[in-house]
């Protein structure tokens, strides 16, 4: 007897509306993984990049500020200082500059021009002396190197002059949100001692600040002759007020997606340490 074979029965209308909508919600929950792990995986490599750039910025501000020997000019994004011959690149510190068979890396006085400096007007007596005060190593009248490290919009620049020359400038980081520079005293230097005296820059006043072993901008500018030597003008204006200047904090955001949310954050403090030196001789 011959066996009638039935067809396989057909999906429904009702299993096909099933399996479409279980095959959306696995969609939907799928994509939404994706898109939470692409957002994640982009935010952390923002920040990767992000720290990286303030890492490799503060690297070399470091190295710049810790030949720092004197402030020309300082404010909340720029800061402007005089470095020893080193810091010319084309400088040769191997080479016997004033012949008298010294290296000049090893050589206390690469011009041989120490004992002319009281021989010379005050005004001019930055250009003779030991390297440390003598800003003219190579005697053609010209500060050897001065240096500038400032923040324009969204922008950390690195800029150089040698012997008076254009200045030759660099970026250090872009896509930076936030720069700034705060300047501090030092109670245990003799122009840092006397000033702690809050923000009237008045002795005896109990106010904010007064005593509190930290010497701050305000201090500096705030207080007066001959207690002091500022001018209240507001800022570190002056060659007297940066005189008082022993340490240099710095604090910087990288926003690297453009996205108004800082991706890195890094500050640090530098005291660079041939400011105090100079100064006193």
């Amino acid at each position: 007897m011959r066996t009638i074979k039935h067809p396989r029965p057909g999906v429904t209308l009702v299993e096909m509306i099933v399996y479409v909508a279980i095959l959306c919600i696995a969609v939907a929950m799928f994509s939404k993984y994706m898109t939470g792990f692409v957002k994640t995986a982009k935010s952390s490599e923002s920040k990767m990049l992000g720290s990286a750039d303030l890492r490799g910025a503060l690297i070399k501000m470091e190295s710049d500020l810790y030949e720092a020997n004197e402030f020309i000019g300082v404010s909340k994004t720029s800061i402007t200082f005089i470095c020893d011959m080193l810091k010319n690149p084309a400088w040769d510190r191997n080479s016997d500059f004033d012949g008298d068979a010294i290296p000049s890396i090893k050589d206390t006085d690469v011009d041989n021009d120490a004992q002319l400096k009281f021989s010379l007007a005050r005004d001019d007596q930055w250009r003779a002396g030991y390297n440390l005060e003598d800003d003219d190593d190579d005697n053609d009248a010209n500060r050897d190197v001065v240096i500038q490290v400032y923040y324009s919009s969204g922008t950390l620049w690195r800029a150089i002059s040698v012997n008076a020359g254009p200045w030759q400038a660099a970026k250090l980081a872009t896509d930076i949100s936030s720069f700034t520079f705060t300047f501090y005293g030092s109670k245990r230097e003799d122009l840092g001692k006397n000033i702690d005296l809050g923000n009237d820059g008045t002795a005896s006043t109990s106010d904010t600040g007064e005593g509190d072993g930290i010497i701050s901008e305000r201090e500096i500018d705030w207080v007066q002759p001959t207690t002091g030597h500022g001018d209240r003008s507001g800022a570190i204006d002056t060659a007297n007020e940066r005189k008082y200047i022993t340490s240099v904090e710095m604090y910087m955001e990288a926003d690297a997606n453009h996205d108004t949310v800082p991706d890195a954050k890094l500050g640090t403090e530098i005291m660079p340490p041939l400011l105090p030196l100079k100064r006193r001789r």
